[in-house]
């Protein structure tokens, strides 16, 4: 006779989208989230495996949709491992999936990447590649940032078929500027191929970005950074991007990239509902401050800073998303169930995911993080299994 499947029950504060059960519980089974209470005067079978984590918080798993590496790795080394090691670093930080971001390079290397990010699926990542997000080629160099402007140049007719053979079968993120060459005139159809358009690393005006949106853009990849800015006489991307309902602004909240003031702003002007917090992680981060290299390209990290070696240009981030969270708790008026949402159910949202990750519900997968109160990860795990 077959025994039941042992269940294991995670006591502790369990976030919610609307709410915090302060006495709760989340049970699993098998990879996927079982049920969902309130503890007091619970009791279960000698089939559950309680594990108490007190007045620390059961959280979803955070969702980083800006990652290009981590550990002195990045996702251009087009290596399983490289993907396992930085998914090493994010785990530890509460992500349980994201999107391996690239960087603009050469066609073949930028393939190579994309093909080991569809292999994933096949080996046993601690955090989960999610789809994959190509920050590039089709930039502005003028608003290149950390971009290497050898190899920014315009979209084409045949990058567009390329594409559509090389991303078929893999959620999709591609970040461009609409005001160069025709990338305007192609916008709709990656949209029908099935990607998500972001604009960023953009000279666009206000009425190009407009056009742009118009056109299918529905993401502004780290708003504020590498953009034009905001003018009372030419409001630019980000006055663009503020006032469209249509556009989900990714937010790099670790007071560098952006002040904490401008979080507040973005929230009134779109609501927790269309901010994404984001890392833009790379090789340094979890390596502590030096000289290293970001894929091919010198770099230093100072006082938290990741910047192109011996300028002030910023070049990416070592920001963690349990940081990202807290801070975006602290310098708002946010509920910290709405503060997690941005980590979490939104970037699933934009994926096209939020029915199966996302949010702590009955039949999801069980993608959870714990933390304490000072946002410390304590555990974290990925359909239904602890990762440390």
């Amino acid at each position: 006779m077959s025994s039941k499947r042992e269940k294991t029950v995670l006591r502790g504060q369990v976030i919610l989208p609307n709410e915090v059960i302060r006495e709760g519980g989340v049970e699993i089974e098998g990879e996927r989230i079982s049920d969902v209470f309130r503890s007091i005067d619970r009791t279960w079978d000698g089939q559950s495996h309680i594990i108490d984590y007190g007045e620390n918080f059961i959280s979803p798993g955070f969702i980083d949709l800006h990652v290009h590496g981590a550990l002195g790795r990045n996702v251009m080394d087009a290596d399983i491992e490289s993907l396992n090691i930085i998914g090493s670093h994010l785990i530890r930080s509460g992500v349980t999936g994201f999107l391996p971001t690239t960087l603009s390079s050469s066609t073949d290397a930028v393939n190579r990447a994309v093909e080991t990010v569809k292999r994933a699926p096949g080996f046993p990542l601690v955090s989960k590649p999610l789809g994959v997000h190509l920050e590039g080629p089709y930039l502005n160099s003028r608003q290149k940032g950390a971009q290497d402007s050898r190899f920014i140049r315009n979209m084409t007719e045949m990058d567009v078929e390329n594409l559509a053979e090389s991303i078929k079968s893999i959620k999709t993120v591609i970040t461009m500027a609409p005001e160069c060459g025709q990338n305007l005139n192609f916008i709709s159809r990656l949209r029908d191929m099935g990607v998500i358009v972001a604009i960023g690393h953009s000279a666009a005006t206000y009425e190009q970005t407009r056009a742009g949106i118009a056109e299918g853009i529905t993401q502004a990849t780290h708003l504020f950074n590498a953009m034009t800015k905001f003018h009372h006489r030419e409001p630019g991307v980000v006055g663009a991007v503020l006032e469209s309902d249509k556009v989900m602004a990714e937010i790099i909240a670790d007071g560098v990239h952006v002040h904490s003031a401008l979080l507040n702003l973005v929230l009134k002007m779109k609501g927790h509902e269309k901010v994404c917090l984001v890392s833009d992680s790379v090789d340094p981060a979890g390596l502590g401050e030096g000289d290293f290299t970001l894929w091919n390209t010198p770099v230093e990290v100072k006082e938290g800073c990741v910047l192109l070696r011996g300028t002030k240009t910023l070049a990416g981030s070592v920001l963690r998303m349990n940081v990202a969270v807290k801070n975006a708790l602290a310098w708002t008026s946010l509920s910290i169930s709405q503060a997690v949402q941005m980590a979490s159910l939104v970037p699933a949202q934009v994926l096209g995911l939020a029915e199966e990750i996302g949010s702590i519900v009955k039949g999801k997968y069980a993608n959870l993080t714990v933390f304490d109160q000072e946002f410390q990860i304590i555990q974290s795990y990925v359909s239904g299994k602890p990762m440390f």
